[in-house]
């Protein structure tokens, strides 16, 4: 499987241009947690430019991407709007739209793009942080730290699927580097908590805690040998 943001953009880019009735469309399910922007609309519709095609899911007519724009063509008054036609399947349409809405236009907010990476996380909780990070806007270790709090991490297993569609392992190496990222930059977490983000037991995430304050390597000798040294990440301050 292709990298996920590479695949998304060469399968919009053959998508077919059409001309929709703006009363044919949804404008449900938006990854913007308080909804659409009023002011945002107000400028499009009071702009002489074109609107770019919307982006417009094939069998719901669901509008993926484009909703402030859907808004401000029906304040200019027209009742047709140009749109991609995207045939999505399970979760990829709402996928898309996060994507999307994180890339042009009215940016996303760290409020959306967490409650995103959330709603993501439920309904694919074998995908890796790092994958659902990427398409969300966010930073693997914030996704962690959704993760140690989400109600489904006790269904989630030792294992993620990449970007690329590989299922892999979460190695000792890698736990522990996650562990120390979460220790660093949540402290507040329990060392349960840390465990069962990153893939590892409490008592491995215990000894990951004693390191670090004793201001030694995370990792045990064994371990180092194979992986590169992490960066440390600096606390707050």
């Amino acid at each position: 499987m292709q990298d996920d943001l590479a695949m998304l953009e060469r399968q919009l880019e053959k998508c077919p241009i059409r001309t929709l009735p703006i009363d044919t469309l949804k404008l449900v399910d938006s990854p913007r947690v308080t909804g659409e922007d009023d002011d945002h609309i107000r400028a499009l519709a009071a702009s002489e430019e074109e609107f770019p095609p919307i982006v417009v899911d094939a069998h719901t007519m669901k509008v993926i991407d484009g909703a402030h724009r859907v808004r401000a063509a029906a304040l200019r008054g027209l009742r047709e709007i140009r749109a991609r036609l995207y045939a999505t399947a399970g979760q990829e349409a709402f996928v898309l739209a996060v994507v999307l809405n994180s890339r042009h236009g009215l940016p996303l907010t760290a409020a959306d793009r967490r409650a995103a990476a959330a709603r993501i996380m439920a309904d694919c909780p074998q995908w890796s942080d790092r994958r659902i990070a990427r398409l969300a806007g966010l930073s693997p270790v914030t996704v962690a730290g959704l993760r140690s709090r989400s109600t489904v991490r006790n269904e989630q297993s030792n294992a993620r699927v990449g970007a690329d569609g590989r299922t892999r392992p979460v190695s000792g190496a890698e736990g522990r580097l996650q562990a120390r990222e979460l220790l660093l930059s949540q402290p507040e977490l329990s060392l349960r908590e840390v465990a069962k983000a990153a893939g590892i037991s409490p008592s491995t995430a215990a000894d990951v805690r004693a390191r670090l304050k004793a201001g030694d390597d995370p990792l045990p000798p064994r371990q180092r040998r194979t992986t590169p040294a992490p960066r440390r990440i600096p606390g707050p301050g």
